[in-house]
């Protein structure tokens, strides 16, 4: 390293980490502004983000931020993100030159940079850094952080210890001083690609609490024969959240069935909740409801398959359920439902019309676990963001200690939510204020 001492030394290389050095640099371009990150390459989770194409923002971002947060201190993400919202966001990368579009097959507000490609994100950041004179320090872990701010004799106010993973360098240590500490280093999704929860041990080391993290937006586990006959089938579905018998949160978006389960963004959107209760609270009693006709109500379907079946009464019911369903879903969804597939429809009881288009709507299925860190999109718990400052980020206290991203406790849903607030949470921590 070339020098020991900085302005702002930032602890993660992601999303907020990069937003914060650029922003700190911008507001005041004399900054000694330093980016540590334990990995190999900055903005390693970007590449992921939207199957690799990088859902930047959602059009949606300042229309309903209550509903797309999450964190026990509710207030608290609208506090930033009124700071740095969707204009701010789409301006920021239009400035570097990236141009974005609006995806419309989902129609859920989606954008993405018109190259599909996370790696024009990635390259132009870089490319901001380097251009601010922002030092960059990869494969540098950092083992200990040491406040002296009650010292006299040092100006600076904190030390951070770090040591060297290049394979090159293993046994390099150095110590540098900066006045200012970003903390960034994300929570524990994708432990391969750096985030491995290691930040918690050098927060709590300034008494800040850490609300147990758990994984979120992920698939659910759950042995029944439903995912067994759809095994590979992705199909558009209403699901329903339901703990503990109560009607939790519903979605609709495409639904993977697996050998393991479930997946699928639909799933995906109501898994927070769900994991929160399996993993963090350790209790069970969880449940999916999936409608097959999202929006309508099993009466709804009732006089929707009773018109289909008045039309075709000598067709057999796995037919009569062809032009609904890809064909090849019919006779396996009527086999785990209990219905003979070869049974005309006009042979239908009233009875089982009814029961038909009551499971079509209301299919219940136990959820027994959710998948690992290695599957989750994102982290629900983190730092306790009732001990940081809601205009600034900066620590009740420590001053001069910043927090940004997902060591936070603020968490959202698919669609762009999470990167925005990596955005803003970065933005507003690189302010300093």
């Amino acid at each position: 390293m070339e020098k020991s001492e900085y302005d702002l030394i930032i602890i993660g290389g992601g999303a907020a980490g990069q937003m914060a050095a650029i922003s700190a640099k911008r507001k005041n371009p004399n900054l000694n502004v330093a980016i540590l990150d334990r990995t190999f390459a900055l903005g390693r989770k970007i590449l992921v983000c939207g199957a690799g194409r990088c859902n930047i923002t959602n059009i949606n971002l300042d229309k309903s931020i209550d509903d797309h947060y999450y964190s026990s201190n509710p207030t608290f993400p609208k506090q930033i993100l009124s700071q740095f919202g969707y204009k701010n966001i789409v301006s920021f990368f239009e400035d570097l030159g990236i141009e974005l579009y609006v995806e419309r097959k989902t129609n859920i507000g989606k954008l993405f940079p018109v190259t599909d490609s996370a790696k024009t994100v990635t390259v132009l950041l870089e490319d901001e850094l380097e251009r601010l004179g922002i030092e960059v320090f990869l494969n540098t872990e950092v083992t200990k952080i040491i406040s002296n701010q009650s010292s006299d004799h040092e100006q600076t106010k904190f030390i951070v210890r770090t040591k060297s993973l290049n394979e090159q360098k293993v046994s390099e240590n150095s110590e540098l001083k900066t006045e200012n500490l970003i903390i960034s280093a994300g929570g524990k999704t994708y432990p391969a690609l750096g985030s491995n929860g290691s930040g918690y041990t050098l927060i709590e080391s300034f008494g800040h609490k850490i609300i147990a993290p758990v994984p979120s937006a992920l698939p659910l586990v759950s042995k029944n024969p439903l995912s067994q006959e759809l095994q590979g089938v992705k199909m558009e579905i209403e699901v329903t959240s339901i703990i503990e018998g109560k009607e939790i949160k519903t979605r609709t978006d495409d639904v993977m069935f697996t050998q393991y389960g479930f997946s699928g963004p639909a799933i995906l959107n109501i898994s927070r909740e769900i994991s929160i209760h399996i993993n963090r609270e350790n209790k069970r009693n969880v449940e999916i409801k999936l409608n097959f006709f999202p929006g309508k109500s099993t009466s709804e379907v009732h006089q929707l398959l009773i018109s289909r079946w008045q039309r075709r009464p000598g067709q057999t019911l796995e037919k009569s359920l062809f032009g609904i369903f890809p064909n090849k879903v019919p006779a396996s969804l009527l086999k785990v439902l209990g219905f003979d597939k070869d049974k005309n429809v006009e042979n239908l009881t009233e009875t089982e019309k009814s029961i038909l288009a009551d499971k079509l709507t209301s299919f219940t299925v136990t959820v027994d676990s959710t998948r690992g860190w290695n599957e989750a999109e994102f982290t629900a718990g983190g730092i306790d963001t009732t001990e940081i400052n809601p205009e600034t980020l900066e620590s009740k206290k420590v001053p001069g200690l910043y927090f940004c991203g997902e060591i936070l406790d603020v968490d959202g849903d698919v669609g762009g939510f999470n990167l925005s607030w990596a955005w803003a949470s970065g933005y507003v921590a690189g302010q300093l204020s």
